[in-house]
């Protein structure tokens, strides 16, 4: 894994930031491949989904736990560390299977 992080590391300064897309993509790739060499995976990658702008004005996605409840008071807002995840358009879920 480290080679492969070594790689995308090397193609990064290559681009010198001449194709913004390019370093893009080779920045989630590094980080998807730091997050592997770090974290046990189970499974397999079932599906990736961008987010949407659903044209609602400025509008955050939030992830919800709904306790297995229809009871919207039941349900708890998930949190990472101390912090609620909030997602927007254009960002993307990686679900497993």
């Amino acid at each position: 894994m480290l080679n492969i992080i070594n790689f995308i590391e090397n193609e990064i300064k290559l681009s010198k930031g001449i194709n913004k897309e390019l370093y893009l993509k080779l920045d989630l790739l590094k980080k998807i491949a730091l997050y592997m060499s770090q974290n046990k995976i189970e499974g397999k990658v079932d599906k990736i989904i961008t987010l949407i702008n659903m044209n609602t004005g400025y509008s955050e996605y939030r992830l919800i736990n709904d306790c297995e409840s229809d009871n919207k008071k039941l349900w708890i807002e998930y949190t990472y560390g101390n912090d609620k995840v909030r997602l927007n358009p254009g960002d993307i879920l990686i679900k497993m299977k």
